[in-house]
C-alpha cells in the first residue's frame, strides 16, 4: 500500500480529496493530513508517506519551504503541488525541488487520479529496484568471505607492484572492497589457532575490533593459517595495529578459562603497496615460528627477529650435555637431571633456534633417556600418542612442564620408597581391589586407602605387576564374569552389575575385547564343554 499525506490549509479541500479520489483503486491510503508545512513536518516524522499532496500557499510554512525541508532528509518522497496560482516563479522553484508535478486548483479528480497512477507505477518500479539491490547486496555479503579469500590469495601471489596481474587484482579489490585504501602502508598478520575452527570465530572478532580501531582489514584463511591484511596511514603508524592485536589477545586470555580458543599472531614488516604484501606475509609466517617459544595468545613481530642472539653450542644440542643428563639419571641423581633440563630450556628461551623440529627431536631424545632408566615414567601414554600430543604439537613450555612433572614424581617416589615397603603396599592395593571390584572403584580411592598419591601408586603398581591398575581391575572383573556365566539362571545384565559394570552393552564390549567372544557366546561354549 502506498501512503499519502494531504497538506492544505482548507479543510474542505482535504475532505474533498479524501472522499472523491479512488484511493483503494490506486492501492493508496491517506495516512496523515496537515493544515500547514510546520504541522506536516511533524506528521511526516510519524508516518513517512510515499507521496505528499501539498498546497503551495499556506500560513506559517508554505509548500515550497516544506518541500525544501523534506528534501534535506528524504529524496525518495514524491511531492505534488496543488495551487490556484500557476505563475512561472512557483513552477521554476517546484522544478528545482524535484516535485513530481503541479496540479492547478480547482482539482480535477480524473486528472489527479491519472497522475497518481503514474506516480504509483514509479514507486512500484523503485521498490522493486531497491528490493533487487538489497537481494544482490545480501548475496554479495554472503559470498564476501569467499571473494575476500580469493582476493587475498591473489595479492599474496603478486611478485611486486609492477606484477602484470596487479591491474586485474586492483579492479577486483575495488569491486569487492571499494573502501579499502589503495594508498598508504600495508601490514600482513598470520594467525595460528590452537583449536580446530578457531579462525572462523576469530576472523569475525578481528574484523569487528579492527573497525573499532579505524583499521581497514581483509581477513581470510590461507595455507592453513588465518591471514589479515591491514591498511595504515604509513609504516610509522603501527600503534593502531599493535593495539588491535593486543586487544584480541587480551580477549582470548580473559575467555580462556571459559572454554574458548587460543591463538598466536605473527606480524610482518609494513610495505608501501598492496602488490608487495607477499613479503610481509612471508615475514609474518617466519615470526609465527617463534610461537613454540612464546606460547599462546601472544603477538610476535618480525622486527623482533634480527635482535635475537645466536649461540652455537646450546646445551640441548651438545652431546656432552646429553651425556651429563643421562649419567645423572643412571646415578639416580634426579635433582641434577632436573637442573640440567631446566638449564637447557632456559638457554633455548634466551637463544631460540629456528629449527623447531630439531629442538623437538632433541627434547624427545632426553625424554627417551628418562624412560630408559625409569620405564615407569611412561605409564600414562603410549609412545606414539605421547609424541603426537606433547612433542609434536606442544610448545616448549608444555614439553618442559611434562618432563619436569615426570622427574618430580620420580624424585618424590624415590624419597617415599624408603618410608614403606613397596611390596606390602601393592599387596594391600590388590586386596582392596578384590574386595571392591564390583563397585565403581577409582584409582583415587585406592590411593587414599594406601596413603599414596594416585600418580605414585600407578607407577609403583605397574613396576611391580607389569600392568596398570585399570587393566588389573578389568582382568579381575572378566575372570569373575566367566565364573558367573556358568550359572544360566543369571542374565547377562545381572552379571554385568555384579562385577561393577552398570552398562551391559559396555560390559559386552569389554568382555569381547578380552576373550574374543560375546558373553552369550562364551556361555554356550561352557555348555558345550559340559557335554
Amino acid at each position: 500500500m502506498i501512503k499519502i499525506m494531504l497538506v492544505d490549509d482548507e479543510p474542505m479541500t482535504r475532505d474533498g480529496l479524501k472522499e472523491f479520489v479512488g484511493w483503494s483503486k490506486l492501492s493508496m491510503e491517506v495516512v496523515a493530513e496537515a493544515s500547514d508545512g510546520a504541522e506536516a513536518l511533524i506528521q511526516y516524522e510519524k508516518t513517512h508517506p510515499d507521496i505528499v499532496l501539498c498546497d503551495v500557499r499556506m500560513p506559517r510554512m508554505d509548500g515550497l519551504e516544506l518541500a525544501t525541508r523534506l528534501r534535506e532528509s528524504d529524496h525518495s518522497c514524491k511531492i505534488v503541488f496543488l495551487s490556484g496560482y500557476s505563475d512561472t516563479p512557483y513552477l521554476k522553484k517546484a522544478i528545482k525541488l524535484n516535485a513530481v508535478d503541479y496540479v492547478e486548483k480547482p482539482v480535477q479528480i480524473a486528472e489527479l487520479e491519472e497522475l497518481l497512477a503514474e506516480i504509483a507505477e514509479q514507486i512500484k518500479a523503485e521498490r522493486e529496484e531497491r528490493q533487487k539491490t538489497a537481494e544482490i547486496r545480501k548475496i554479495v555479503e554472503r559470498g564476501k568471505p569467499d571473494l575476500t579469500g580469493g582476493l587475498v590469495k591473489r595479492l599474496l601471489q603478486l611478485s611486486s607492484p609492477s606484477d602484470p596481474e596487479w591491474p586485474a587484482v586492483k579492479e577486483e579489490l575495488q569491486m569487492v572492497h571499494g573502501g579499502f585504501p589503495l594508498e598508504g602502508a600495508y601490514v600482513c598478520s598470520a594467525f595460528l589457532c590452537k583449536e580446530p575452527g578457531g579462525w572462523s570465530v576469530l576472523r569475525e572478532e578481528a574484523e569487528q575490533t579492527a573497525a573499532g580501531e579505524g583499521l581497514a582489514v581483509l581477513a581470510t584463511e590461507a595455507d592453513g593459517f588465518g591471514v589479515a591484511l591491514l591498511a595504515v596511514e604509513s609504516g610509522h603508524h603501527l600503534e593502531s595495529v599493535a593495539l588491535w592485536l593486543n586487544r584480541l589477545a587480551g580477549k582470548r586470555k580473559s575467555k580462556e578459562s571459559g572454554g574458548s580458543f587460543s591463538f598466536t599472531a605473527g606480524v610482518g614488516e609494513p610495505c608501501r603497496h598492496p602488490g608487495a604484501v607477499a613479503a610481509s606475509y612471508r615475514q609474518a609466517l617466519k615470526a609465527l615460528q617463534l610461537h613454540f617459544y612464546r606460547g599462546w595468545n601472544t603477538v610476535i613481530w618480525h622486527r623482533e627477529l634480527p635482535s635475537l642472539n645466536v649461540k652455537d653450542s646450546l646445551q640441548l644440542f651438545d652431546k656432552h650435555g646429553f651425556i651429563r643428563f643421562e649419567e645423572a639419571l643412571r646415578q639416580k641423581d634426579i635433582r641434577t637431571a632436573i637442573d640440567l633440563l631446566d638449564q637447557a630450556v632456559n638457554e633455548l628461551l634466551l637463544f631460540p633456534r629456528r629449527e623447531i623440529e630439531q629442538v623437538r627431536k632433541k627434547l624427545f631424545r632426553w625424554y627417551v633417556a628418562l624412560t630408559k632408566y625409569y620405564p615407569e615414567s611412561m605409564w600414562e601414554f603410549e609412545k606414539d600418542e605421547l609424541w603426537s600430543s606433547v612433542f609434536v604439537s606442544g610448545e616448549l613450555f608444555t614439553i618442559r612442564s611434562f618432563m619436569m612433572r615426570r622427574m618430580e614424581i620420580i624424585r618424590e617416589n624415590s624419597e617415599l620408597a624408603g618410608a614403606a615397603s613397596e611390596k606390602s603396599v601393592i599387596r594391600e592395593t590388590v586386596r582392596f581391589i578384590q574386595q571392591h571390584y564390583n563397585q565403581d572403584v577409582s584409582i583415587a580411592a585406592i590411593a587414599e586407602h594406601v596413603y599414596l598419591t594416585p600418580t605414585y601408586l600407578c607407577i609403583l603398581f605397574k613396576k611391580e605387576k607389569g600392568i596398570s591398575i585399570n587393566d588389573y581391575i578389568t582382568q579381575l572383573r572378566i575372570e569373575k564374569a566367566k565364573q558367573l556365566l556358568a550359572d544360566r539362571k543369571l542374565r547377562v545384565y545381572e552379571i554385568s552389575q555384579m562385577i561393577g559394570y552398570q552398562d551391559a552393552n559396555y560390559f559386552a564390549k569389554v568382555f569381547r575385547k578380552a576373550t574374543g567372544m560375546n558373553p552369550s557366546e562364551y556361555r554356550e561354549t561352557i555348555g558345550a564343554e559340559l557335554f
